[in-house]
């Protein structure tokens, strides 16, 4: 043994053992340590939010679209690199105007070369209690818009909540502001977290049967649509039929270009939608951290001060206690295309609200507004008719409260300018915001004293309307039968209305595209009444439709009915107006004459 230790045989083997050693343990120290294969990074460019809520207007929209943006890019998932100047750029260069259609999201990705954009709105913003039991809750909605396919591929709808702190006033803006960012992170997570499932064809099956090669394991499951993409372009869409643990069938519901092997398929996303909002739980580890903690009981007291001088300038704005209430119903009315609605309860005519003013077609922060409303009764009675501004006259003088910016720190300056007076028949559209004012109080030392600022605010409180101003069709307006309220009404002949010898006819009153015609008697009970459906005319003179004339010859055709005096009027309206309402015209009288014996 010894030999065999002290052979040049066995010291050359030992050498060679040690040097493999050496050479496999010596570049660990320098070897670049394992990773997790990171998941692509996806471009995205964020459109701003859409604020739905009513409260604060573009300003909290602006605030909730910067919060999602930082915490998509803290998550290395999402390149959010696109600023809004570039976006905004991007948007005038292709005339797009918000908000974007999925196609103008798709022609604004295509231009700025990102993988998808995001676009979101604030569903709504809900303060309720007060003092230590002030809340509020932020209801966000996002969705991911695919920019080769134009598809959802990715959204969340989440309710972020804040609570006042024990020891601490309770401020509005702060608890709305930590419930936005509470919302925004959750948004976030959830899309961060849904894998979207992908696959490729495999083979067709059949004409209209195609096999993937992903299954349960993957996301996959029945009912599940996909959009089937050949170099990002999409070329047909299938739903899945069957799934097993390692593959699937899928029927194809549409082929453009015929499915082949080795096309892409990927999962359409379900939008969820707006629930109710969540009850208060707790956040997941990395939630935004709430400010905040114990100070000494002068810094208390400070706070209570200013929290109740918040309150104080708030309590008209956000009427507490009333955090079921959805936004304000801003609409219009179902009298007049042109009478604009809104909720009185919501803002109410406190000393922080200084006006509402309704803009037509220009909806910048320096539009001036066509009709202002100041009056307490007039913004409780919660509606105000535009129709005044159309016809012939000089023009409308009309002031208003004018901001430098918005928001604004300096007080609204009172401005006058004339509304040119517009002709009936065009088509305009209408928006109506409020001028409020927020008052904030904040502490000036150690003498316990405050100080009192305040910011001025335009919000818009209802979306845009389209409305026409129409003239009514008058007893001037009628052709046949004529009809002059001075004197005797004319007579109708059933046999002549059925056989077109006469029909009731009328001039076309400019704007106007539908119209529908009602027949009553002028003493009810003693006679039918009728109505037609509405019809679709644009010529210089309308004229009741064959069939609706059949109809009502039809329903006048009784030998009971003669000689009784019946009524008419038309009703017209515009078919592009968001309003249903229709223009009720002036009523113009006729007499049934004698039914002839053939006539039942």
């Amino acid at each position: 043994m010894k030999q065999l230790i002290t052979s040049r045989t066995y010291k050359i083997v030992c050498y060679v053992l040690i040097v493999a050693l050496v050479g496999t343990i010596g570049p660990l120290p320098l070897a670049t340590p394992a990773r997790a294969q990171l998941l692509p990074q996806y471009s995205v460019g964020v459109v701003d939010f859409i604020n739905e809520s009513g409260v604060q207007g573009e300003l909290l929209a602006r605030l909730a679209t910067d919060a999602v943006v930082v915490e998509m890019g803290k998550t290395n998932r999402y390149d959010v690199s696109f600023t809004r100047t570039q976006i905004k750029e991007a948007m005038e260069q292709l005339d797009l105007r918000p908000p974007l259609t999925k196609l103008g999201l798709v022609r604004l990705g295509e231009l700025l070369a990102a993988d998808a954009m995001l676009e979101g709105s604030i569903k709504s913003v809900q303060l309720t209690g007060s003092g230590p039991t002030r809340r509020a809750s932020v209801t966000l909605a996002v969705q991911m818009v695919d920019q080769a396919s134009g598809e959802i591929i990715n959204g969340a709808v989440q309710t972020g909540t804040s609570s006042a702190r024990v020891g601490y006033a309770a401020d509005d803006d702060s608890l709305i502001t930590e419930a936005i960012n509470n919302a925004a992170f959750l948004c976030v997570k959830t899309m961060v977290d849904y894998i979207i499932p992908e696959a490729t064809v495999m083979m067709n099956i059949k004409s209209d049967r195609v096999m993937l090669n992903k299954g349960v394991r993957d996301g996959l499951k029945p009912g599940m649509r996909m959009i089937v993409l050949r170099r990002k372009e999409i070329i047909g869409y299938i739903e899945v039929q069957s799934v097993s643990p390692s593959d699937s069938m899928a029927k194809v519901i549409k082929s453009m270009r015929g499915i082949q092997p080795e096309d892409k398929a990927r999962a359409i996303f379900d939008m969820p939608t707006v629930a109710s909002p969540l009850k208060s739980e707790p956040l997941p580890s990395g939630a935004p951290k709430s400010s905040g903690g114990k100070k000494g009981s002068f810094s208390t007291i400070a706070k209570a001060l200013v929290g109740a001088g918040i309150i104080f300038g708030l309590v008209s704005l956000f009427r507490s206690g009333r955090g079921s209430e959805d936004a304000p119903n801003i609409g219009v009315s179902s009298n007049s295309a042109t009478v604009i609605t809104w909720d009185p309860t919501k803002y109410g005519h406190g000393k922080n609200v200084l006006e509402y003013q309704i803009l037509r077609d220009e909806f910048g922060d320096g539009a001036r507004p066509v009709m202002v409303i100041r009056d307490p009764g007039q913004i409780d009675y919660g509606k105000a008719d535009v129709y005044s501004l159309y016809g012939p006259g000089q023009g409308t003088a009309v002031s208003y409260y004018r901001l430098d910016s918005n928001p604004s720190t300096s007080a609204p300056t009172e401005t006058t300018w004339t509304v040119p007076a517009e002709p009936y028949g065009v088509t305009h559209t209408y928006q109506v915001r409020v001028l409020y004012r927020l008052s904030r109080s904040t502490s000036t030392g150690t003498d316990g004293g405050t100080t009192t600022t305040s910011t001025y605010y335009y919000t818009p409180v209802s979306n845009r309307i389209t409305a026409t101003a129409i003239e009514p069709v008058r007893n001037v307006d009628v052709v046949s039968p004529a009809y002059d309220p001075s004197a005797s009404a004319p007579e109708i002949l059933i046999s002549d209305l059925l056989q077109k010898n006469i029909n009731f006819e009328w001039n076309r009153k400019d704007g106007a595209d539908l119209y529908y015609m009602k027949v009553e008697p002028v003493q009810p009970g003693t006679g039918p009444t009728w109505q037609s459906q509405p019809f679709y005319e644009t010529g210089p003179i309308v004229s009741l439709p064959d069939g609706e004339r059949i109809q009502l010859a039809n329903t006048l055709s009784n030998s009971r009915y003669a000689g009784v005096a019946m009524k008419w009027r038309v009703y017209c309206r515009h078919s592009g107006d968001t309003s249903p309402a229709w223009r009720e015209g002036q009523e113009n009288r006729f007499i049934i004459g004698a039914t002839p014996p053939s006539f039942p």
